[in-house]
């Protein structure tokens, strides 16, 4: 079985493909359509980007339920914002007017990603093979559910995130081409977010909320 994660790295995307559950090939990709485009043969794609937006000055219940999960790396989850937030003219502007109307404000990081947040969607909507993934959530599941001690910024946090792959026969090689150019953290998000996504095809794959539809959850 041949899986993939996907991770944002400078507005593009670093793409790790695992085959049976080992490490395959990594590329990078400008868009997600390129990214889908180079996976016709995968069956499950775990992206690391909000897929389902809330109702407006809503949360949605897998964001808060993924923060309580990691415990002390919780503010690596942030809240995603409703679409009027994500249109806004700017950061303030869309600060301005959640104030206004009495709702959560948006961080930095979330509106930083809009642009990226509203192309994925149309795209899972059509291909049920592309998952929401966060990938300390999904280390945290790899983990046998103990929430990492270290930051993936940190040395600490660079060398467990790559005993915790190995650990599940996910050896990433040193040479990975072009792809290596691509953040350290980027690339292990995305090698975990196929961990995630293989689990999600062969049927083993969790849901936050428990239960829930494809759209609007976060998986692992």
């Amino acid at each position: 079985m041949k899986v993939a994660g996907a991770d944002v790295w400078k507005g593009q995307w670093i793409v790790v493909v695992l085959e049976d559950g080992h490490f395959d090939r990594a590329f990078v990709a400008p868009t997600i359509e390129a990214a889908i485009g180079n996976l016709p043969d995968a069956t499950g794609i775990g992206v690391d980007i909000p897929i389902g937006l809330p109702d407006p000055g809503c949360r949605r219940p897998a964001d808060e339920l993924a923060r309580s999960y990691v415990g002390a790396r919780r503010q690596s989850v942030f809240m995603t914002p409703c679409l009027s937030l994500l249109r806004s003219p700017s950061l303030g502007e869309a600060n301005q007017f959640a104030k206004a109307e009495g709702w959560d404000g948006i961080s930095a990081q979330a509106y930083a990603l809009g642009k990226l947040i509203l192309q994925v969607q149309p795209v899972a909507e059509r291909d049920a093979r592309v998952v929401e993934i966060h990938p300390e959530v999904s280390f945290v599941r790899a983990n046998q559910d103990v929430p990492l001690q270290w930051s993936k910024s940190t040395w600490g946090g660079t060398f467990l995130r790559r005993r915790i792959l190995q650990d599940h026969g996910i050896v990433i090689p040193d040479d990975i081409g072009a792809a290596g150019a691509a953040g350290v953290a980027d690339v292990l998000d995305a090698a975990i977010g196929g961990w995630s996504a293989a689990r999600i095809a062969s049927g083993h794959g969790e849901s936050l909320p428990p239960g829930a539809d494809r759209i609007g959850a976060i998986w692992r």
